[in-house]
């Protein structure tokens, strides 16, 4: 998908991440509001990442680090936006960050010069934020997702556990669940792909369990 970076100086403390159809008023997109005021070209269902002022130079491993919280704020979309159950919520969201977990491990990634570690804990940094409830990384204090391991943090499963009594780690996610291939999409149609994908897989493992629930009787 197009994406279009902007830099706010104040005013935020988070990256934020938004479609470019979201209305800042009725019947005005955010597209086309940075087209007109900020002379920009924000092509059709471009993703609009807004970051604070000196966020990529903050640390060796900015970069890879804001593209993992850019990724953690779009996979959250999916949350804010109802696509999965409440039953399923948390193991969706849970199921998203593992795939892009071993996604960040895949040659093309490193061979774009980001580092697997870095983007773990920008993915940390923003999931934590949500399922804690805390406004911002920064004071997150659990501990639980400091590690770019946080996924595999037997504290992490029993607090989700915790929250939401469905929840179930999942067993295994391919990477390629969140690797989509048919050229770019909209922030939207990327938003239905990923929940197609992520609901199917999150079915299959349900009625894998059931199977293996019944082999045991």
């Amino acid at each position: 998908m197009s994406t279009v970076t902007l830099e706010a100086s104040h005013g935020i403390d988070r990256t934020v991440v938004l479609s470019d159809e979201t209305e800042l008023m009725p019947t005005l997109p955010l597209g086309d509001v940075l087209a007109e005021e900020l002379d920009l070209d924000v092509p059709y269902g471009s993703l609009i990442v807004i970051q604070p002022e000196g966020a990529l130079d903050a640390m060796p491993g900015a970069v890879s680090y804001q593209v993992g919280t850019v990724v953690g704020e779009a996979m959250l979309g999916l949350i804010e936006r109802g696509m999965f159950g409440l039953d399923v919520e948390n193991r969706a969201l849970f199921t998203m960050a593992a795939s892009y977990s071993r996604l960040a491990e895949g040659a093309e990634f490193r061979h774009l010069g980001l580092s697997p570690e870095w983007f773990r804990s920008g993915l940390g940094a923003s999931l934590g934020a949500y399922w804690s409830g805390a406004r911002t990384s920064r004071t997150e204090t659990s501990g639980m997702f400091v590690s770019p391991d946080f996924l595999s943090d037997a504290r992490l499963h029993a607090y989700l556990l915790s929250c939401d009594a469905s929840f179930r780690a999942p067993r295994s996610t391919p990477a390629s669940l969140m690797s989509f291939h048919g050229g770019l999409r909209s922030y939207d149609e990327w938003l239905e792909e990923a929940e197609r994908s992520v609901s199917s897989h999150i079915a299959r493992e349900v009625q894998s369990s059931r199977h293996a629930m019944s082999r045991d009787r």
